[in-house]
C-alpha cells in the first residue's frame, strides 16, 4: 500500500528479491545476518565496525520503522524467495535516502556475506531506480567509497553513470 503520492511501496517485488520495509520483528535476523558480515561491510560501512546486538538492531528498526513513517527515510529488508519451497531468506538491506536536497535520492545497499556475487545488489538497485522515479523523482544516485569496487560494479551494472569522485574526511 502506497502511504502517499511521493512515498515509496512498503513493499517491492523484483522476480525472487522482495524488499520490505523494516518491521521491529526483523530484529533477530539482521541481528545474524549484520554480524556474520561485518568482514566485508566494516571497511565502507561505519555502523558495521561494532557487532549488532539486540539492542543496536532493535534502535535502529524503532527509528527505521519511524522514519519511514515520517517519510523522512525508507530502509528495506531484502528478502530473497527460494523457488522450490517459497520460503524467504534474509540476504541484506537497502534503502532511498532522501538526504540530496529536493527532487534527488539516494540508493544505499548491503548484502548478506553468503549471498555476494549473485545479483542481489543490481536487483535491489534497479527496484529501488524504478520506484523512486515512479514517485517523481528526478535524480537517484549511488553512492560509494572510490576503493569499493564491488558496489561501484553494481552501479555500473544497473545503468548508472558515473560522475564525479569526492573527498570526505577518513574515519
Amino acid at each position: 500500500m502506497r502511504a502517499g503520492p511521493d512515498r515509496p511501496e512498503d513493499e517491492i517485488v523484483a522476480g525472487t528479491l522482495t524488499l520490505r520495509r523494516h518491521r521491529l520483528s526483523d530484529r533477530p535476523e539482521l541481528v545474524a545476518a549484520v554480524n556474520a558480515s561485518l568482514a566485508h561491510l566494516a571497511p565502507w560501512m561505519p555502523w558495521a565496525e561494532l557487532r549488532a546486538t539486540d539492542a543496536s538492531i532493535g534502535t535502529f528498526l524503532a527509528d527505521s520503522v519511524s522514519d519511514f513513517d515520517d517519510g523522512t527515510n525508507f530502509g528495506y529488508v531484502m528478502l530473497h524467495r527460494d523457488e522450490p519451497t517459497s520460503s524467504e531468506v534474509l540476504v541484506g538491506g537497502c534503502g532511498l535516502h532522501p538526504r540530496l536536497g529536493p527532487g534527488a535520492i539516494e540508493i544505499g545497499y548491503w548484502v548478506h556475506a553468503a549471498h555476494l556475487r549473485r545479483g542481489i545488489a543490481r536487483a535491489a538497485a534497479l527496484a529501488l531506480r524504478d520506484e523512486a522515479f515512479s514517485i517523481g523523482i528526478g535524480r537517484v544516485e549511488i553512492h560509494c567509497d572510490e576503493h569499493n569496487t564491488a558496489s561501484a560494479a553494481v552501479a555500473r551494472s544497473a545503468g548508472f553513470e558515473f560522475i564525479a569522485t569526492t573527498p570526505r574526511p577518513a574515519r
